[in-house]
């Protein structure tokens, strides 16, 4: 066996040992569809990974890769999950949805419904911040590192998510509020 074959082994194994938890856990944030994908993506993830090792790459931050490109086949799925579900929904249930907002059912939702309906309106970036900072509860050095930034931006950058949760939590929350104080039920 070469030397390259046993290096990308070896470093494959170890990054599975390490991250695979991390990167199911961030996929399965980043799916709005199947959720189910998650461990075909994470594997997915890994081998192309492994590929690169093979033709003799290095990754000086292993992880910052993986979670890159486990983000990007995550979005592939989600395009392709929507354009199929576009495909099979029967056009009176799609006339039914299009008349309906999403806040107007926010009275409806539990808790997880409406934080899952807030994430969905973070970007890419501020989604993986918030996973990493806030689920995962990595220092601010650690996520540096993962996003390949100075720690203070990392900083920055959790404050402006900060700014933008509330912007996105408060109307929801007031609508949430009023529907269940005056007994609105739907």
């Amino acid at each position: 066996m070469s030397q390259v074959k046993q290096k990308a082994d070896s470093l494959l194994t170890e990054a599975y040992e390490k991250y695979n938890t991390l990167l199911l856990k961030f996929c399965y944030t980043k799916l709005t569809e199947n959720k189910n994908n998650a461990d075909d993506i994470v594997q997915e993830a890994l081998l192309v990974y492994y590929k690169r090792l093979l033709k003799g790459e290095d990754f000086e931050k292993p992880l910052a890769f993986l979670y890159q490109t486990a983000a990007n086949l995550c979005k592939n799925a989600n395009k392709k999950a929507t354009k199929q579900a576009m495909r099979t929904v029967p056009l009176d249930e799609l006339t039914d949805v299009a008349a309906k907002e999403d806040n107007s059912r926010a009275s409806e939702l539990d808790y997880d419904e409406i934080k899952e309906k807030l994430l969905e309106k973070l970007s890419e970036e501020e989604l993986r911040l918030y996973y990493l900072k806030y689920v995962e509860d990595k220092s601010l050095k650690e996520i540096a590192e993962m996003m390949d930034i100075s720690p203070n931006a990392v900083a920055k950058r959790t404050q402006r998510l900060r700014s933008v949760i509330k912007q996105l939590v408060e109307p929801t929350l007031a609508i949430y509020e009023r529907g269940h104080s005056y007994g609105y039920q739907g």
